[in-house]
């Protein structure tokens, strides 16, 4: 079997799919390797997977000491100081360890764009993983940060559509011409094109700035979307991207629980299953993007204390602790952290911020769904997609009162569609591993890398490369 090297950055939203995805190959035969940062070591062991940790980055650093210098000693020392930024990513380590393992096939998170384009020097066989909702450009679907329903008013008309991704393309270039006078010549593109000219990789044949990314994606590499197709907007996807279906990592032992709370969710966990259907379950987890809204959390707590017949288990995400919530109903159980998949087995409805992992954890348990978005990312996009296929209903943060949440869950619970719904697309989550198409994927990329990795690395060593 092949030798397959995964990348990622310590960000949960791609970690955590990353190595539920190496798990599944490893278990298929082939031998992984991880490779992120050094706090993910523990992770990925766990899971019998071999890890490397990554140099990490000092290109923030470079920018902090970089600002101190004068604007015109800066402007006449332009080149210098784009190539001590290009050397603070760290980039070049990382090729040394790519040619150290010498992988049959390289599995990158998008968005290492210095890692992605240094390595393109090596001629190793790459594909890109993609943990959002579909961010690519195509009629009618309009981008993942908008909560835009294609066919719901005149923003989801093709014609809506194409005008908000005019208006993403002329927003990144604006972005990209003021963060170049304000790093003066060495924000992060201008870097990152000093890099691709030292590799020799053609920056303007292979990467595309109208596509939904900042500030790029990559024209030509194939791409393993870590979702399910179905539960996008209705569109046919470009050839070399492939929906591999959820990666729902289920062991995650990064985040121990403290034996106290431990007990209190198993006295929440009996509670409910010895009411005999009597009791409801309601669990709220927002990640990280409102956990500190101690208004909404206070309005979601009295939403849940006029129903003495529900339990809401509450996580705060580590941003505040349960006692900064003051006095909670009987029904409320605050944590400062708990195991979300354990607790959604158990639950009836979630509330939650719309993160699109978090969302297909809630489809894989048949939990529907009520979701502030957390307005980060594509959160909209996922938020649109929920609404869109009926498996829960948006709220809105900000003009929501405690009646609101209140009837918004009391719908999810007594409107038989939403179930149903959710159901639905947990048996088309449930083929995905049934099949092995995350698996098959990636046998059929290595196929393709094995028939044109010798050439690919002949032409590598002889264009060599600045960058090792």
């Amino acid at each position: 079997m092949a030798h397959i090297l995964t990348v990622t950055s310590g960000l949960p939203s791609i970690r955590y799919p990353t190595v539920e995805l190496a798990r599944r190959l490893a278990a298929a035969g082939h031998r992984l390797t991880c490779a992120s940062i050094p706090d993910d070591r523990g992770l990925v062991e766990h899971q019998g997977l071999a890890f490397l940790p990554l140099d990490p980055s000092g290109y923030e650093q470079f920018l902090d000491t970089d600002a101190r210098a004068g604007a015109l000693h800066r402007l006449l020392t332009l080149r210098h100081r784009r190539e001590q930024a290009r050397d603070s990513m760290a980039a070049g380590s990382f090729v040394g360890i790519v040619r150290d393992l010498a992988p049959d096939l390289l599995l990158v998170n998008g968005e290492m764009h210095e890692h992605i384009i240094a390595v393109s020097a090596t001629g190793v066989p790459m594909a890109l993983l993609n943990v959002f909702v579909s961010i690519w450009r195509q009629p009618g679907l309009p981008p993942p940060h908008h909560p835009v329903r294609p066919g719901v008013g005149w923003l989801g008309t093709r014609a809506g559509t194409a005008l908000l991704w005019q208006a993403l393309r002329a927003r990144k270039r604006g972005r990209a011409c003021a963060q170049y006078v304000r790093r003066i010549g060495c924000d992060y593109l201008s870097v990152l094109k000093q890099l691709a000219r030292d590799t020799a990789f053609d920056f303007r044949r292979e990467t595309d700035d109208s596509q939904w990314l900042i500030p790029f994606t990559y024209r030509r590499l194939p791409v393993l979307s870590l979702h399910a197709v179905e539960f996008e907007f209705p569109h046919r996807p470009p050839e070399r991207v492939h929906y591999v279906g959820p990666m729902v990592l289920e062991s995650r032992t990064d985040r121990p629980q403290t034996a106290a709370d431990r007990a209190e969710l198993g006295v929440v966990f009996a509670r409910c299953r010895r009411a005999g259907g009597g009791r409801t379950l309601v669990y709220a987890g927002f990640g990280s993007a409102f956990s500190t809204d101690r208004a909404f959390l206070q309005r979601l707590l009295g939403a849940v204390a006029a129903r003495p017949d529900w339990d809401l288990v509450v996580s705060l995400g580590g941003r505040l602790a349960p006692g900064d919530l003051g006095p909670v109903p009987e029904n409320v159980h605050a944590f400062a952290w708990v195991p979300q998949l354990d607790v959604l087995k158990h639950a009836d409805v979630a509330v939650t911020h719309g993160g699109i992992n978090t969302i297909d954890e809630c489809v894989l348990n048949g939990v529907p769904a009520l979701v502030y978005c957390g307005s980060e990312t594509d959160m909209a996009g996922t938020t649109a997609r929920v609404v869109h296929h009926g498996i829960g209903i948006a709220g809105d943060r900000r003009r929501d009162e405690t009646a609101d949440i209140r009837a918004h869950i009391d719908r999810l619970l007594r409107d038989p569609r939403f179930g149903q719904n959710v159901r639905r697309l947990q048996r088309c989550y449930a083929t995905y591993a049934e099949q092995r198409v995350a698996e098959r994927a990636v046998a059929s990329l290595l196929e393709r890398g094995m028939a044109t990795g010798t050439a690919d690395r002949g032409r590598a060593t002889a264009r060599g490369g600045a960058i090792s």
